[in-house]
């Protein structure tokens, strides 16, 4: 038992041991038929918000609107297909056809023309020998580092040395007179 109830006062113990297993009973049952406070199930689904019934309305009119289109126009074509048009030459004269034009044999003779100077042009251009030679670049390219190594006043770690000699470059020390090449 609990502390709180020896010191309290009791007529007869037994009857005291039964009416607190009764009030635990009735406690457990009551927990046990508890409905939760808090409503944590899905809110409502309106059909409304899940359907747009005007957009739909809408569609389907559309969709009739050109199957009645879809319709007259196919009528219309069986009828033409179906009857002659005679009417037509009658009134109008006979259709318009145009002859060859007076123009084609120069614009073909003038279309070959420039086609050939347009290969002549691409022969000579893939025949040509280039005017810059990448070697000539690379040895200015290490030349301009080298001296750029001899007039800097601390050592300088250029990355484009590694791409352009194969060779270690050559180590330029100086002293505060003079200037002097270890090679």
């Amino acid at each position: 038992m609990y502390a709180y109830r020896k010191s309290m006062p009791r007529a007869n113990k037994h009857l005291e041991e039964k009416w607190v297993s009764h009030c635990q009973k009735l406690h457990k049952k009551r927990l046990t038929q508890m409905k939760p406070a808090i409503d944590n199930k899905p809110p409502q689904r309106f059909l409304h918000l899940d359907q747009n019934m005007k957009k739909q309305q809408m569609d389907e009119e559309r969709y009739s609107q050109i199957e009645r289109d879809n319709y007259l126009l196919l009528d219309k074509m069986s009828y033409i297909m179906t009857h002659p048009q005679l009417l037509d030459e009658k009134y109008m004269g006979r259709p318009v056809t145009y002859g060859k034009s007076l123009n084609k044999e120069y614009r073909k003779k003038e279309l070959m023309r420039i086609t050939e100077e347009n290969q002549q042009i691409l022969r000579r251009i893939q025949h040509k020998e280039p005017y810059y030679s990448h070697e000539a670049w690379n040895t200015d390219a290490r030349l301009s580092e080298e001296y750029l190594r001899n007039c800097a006043e601390y050592p300088i770690c250029l990355p484009s040395s590694q791409t352009f000699s194969r060779s270690p470059p050559a180590r330029v020390t100086r002293t505060p007179r003079t200037a002097r090449r270890d090679g």
